[in-house]
């Protein structure tokens, strides 16, 4: 029988400030609600507030009883009936750094990273098509023109944090794909790590520069529509995702976000941040010494060399 399910993992700090983009609306007294799905409905607004600290590390599994969890997950994966046909049963990582991913991103829960790990694969024979061949040189331009930065340093709970900038992106010389492509191989680096594994990701969006005609591209594309980024990052991919921060986001964000928010569990909505230029709410969750200077921080402007080391590109 499969071990019961482990200790909790470490929780990121929950915010009474920055708001949540759980489908806002302002009621007729002027406070926030949750209701309405309709395009019109969604605000993106931010205001200040108390933020509640980091809850404590909880103990992990002691390392006799973490192999029983990664034998009892064997098990079942090699077992495994739910798994498409399509799906190449040959080429799937059974080893056990590999299946530790999967447990830790379920809080050692068996069952669940059984079905977290039949997901990754499946979805990666689904979308075969989009993805094609995940080699880091085939996507060079995806990190070198400067979308995506990673911090030296992590945030206050000990998360990796991603620092993006939708306006790079030569969207009128290169496919959304590629871009795709390029994040998820970049995921998978980093989920590597172990630490990463443990603490999670966070991600930093800055909007500045963003333009209509690149949200409307975005909104239009069949990604957007598919929800095929909200499934992967929800359903498909070992990781945690501990926060995803909007700053200096415009009043047009909505547009992608009205198609992007019917696909996401109530607890990712919960996790997504508009912080608008109130960089001061982004602190309670990042120093501000260490966020660069282009996303509101002190640290040094945000550059693509922390991410062309770790893909293993040369420097210019």
């Amino acid at each position: 029988m499969p071990a019961p399910a482990g200790p909790p993992e470490p929780r990121a700090p929950e915010s009474t400030g920055a708001r949540e983009i759980n489908l806002l609306k302002v009621g007729d007294s002027g406070s926030i609600t949750r209701e309405g799905v309709g395009f019109g409905a969604l605000l993106l607004v931010s205001a200040g507030g108390a933020f509640a600290p980091p809850a404590p590390l909880a103990r992990p599994p002691l390392p006799s009883t973490r192999l029983q969890y990664i034998d009892d997950l064997r098990k079942l994966v090699e077992n495994d009936e739910e798994a498409e046909d399509s799906v190449d049963h040959s080429v799937r990582r059974n080893d056990s750094k590999f299946l530790l991913r999967f447990l830790r991103a379920k809080k050692f829960d068996v069952d669940r990273a059984r079905a977290l790990y039949s997901n990754y694969y499946t979805f990666r024979a689904k979308h075969a098509d989009i993805l094609g061949t995940l080699e880091p040189r085939a996507l060079d331009h995806v990190y070198r023109c400067g979308i995506v930065s990673l911090l030296e340093h992590k945030d206050k709970t000990g998360c990796a944090v991603m620092c993006f900038k939708p306006s790079l992106w030569p969207m009128d010389q290169y496919p959304l794909t590629d871009l795709v492509r390029g994040l998820l191989m970049l995921l998978e680096r980093l989920i590597e790590d172990e630490e990463n594994q443990v603490h999670g990701l966070r991600f930093v969006y800055n909007f500045d520069g963003v333009s209509l005609y690149q949200m409307f591209t975005v909104a239009r594309s069949d990604l957007a529509r598919n929800g095929i980024m909200v499934e992967l990052f929800q359903e498909a991919f070992p990781g945690r995702f501990k926060g995803l921060h909007f700053i200096n986001q415009p009043w047009y964000i909505s547009i992608p976000l009205s198609l992007l928010l019917p696909f996401f569990k109530e607890k990712f909505r919960e996790r997504i941040r508009l912080h608008g230029v109130d960089y001061a709410s982004l602190s309670q969750y990042i120093d501000l010494q260490y966020v660069p200077s282009d996303f509101g921080g002190e640290g040094p402007p945000s550059s693509c060399k922390s991410i062309c080391t770790l893909m293993g590109l040369e420097l210019n």
